[in-house]
């Protein structure tokens, strides 16, 4: 599953058309077969057909199933880094 947004009050802002990519999920029997890539690859063309400047991605770095490798594959590089912080109370 791929889920893009875009949001056009941000179009409207910048001036530039993003297709961010929100949800990308592969049934576990289906990991490590390529899938994702597959749906990222289709994404991507999908969103330049229909006149998308670029394509963003969130990724936790230590998300377990390797997603900012996957998204190193297809051709996204790094740009900003966040950090959470939390207090349990």
């Amino acid at each position: 599953m791929l889920v893009t947004m875009s949001w056009d009050a941000d179009t409207e802002a910048t001036g530039i058309r993003d297709a961010r990519f929100m949800f990308i999920a592969t049934q576990a029997d289906y990991r490590k077969r390529g899938v994702a890539g597959a749906l990222i690859a289709h994404a991507l063309r999908t969103a330049a057909d229909e006149g998308y400047d670029r394509a963003l991605v969130e990724a936790d770095s230590a998300n377990p199933f390797g997603a900012s490798r996957v998204y190193e594959k297809a051709g996204f590089t790094p740009k900003l880094r966040f950090v959470s912080w939390a207090l349990d109370v």
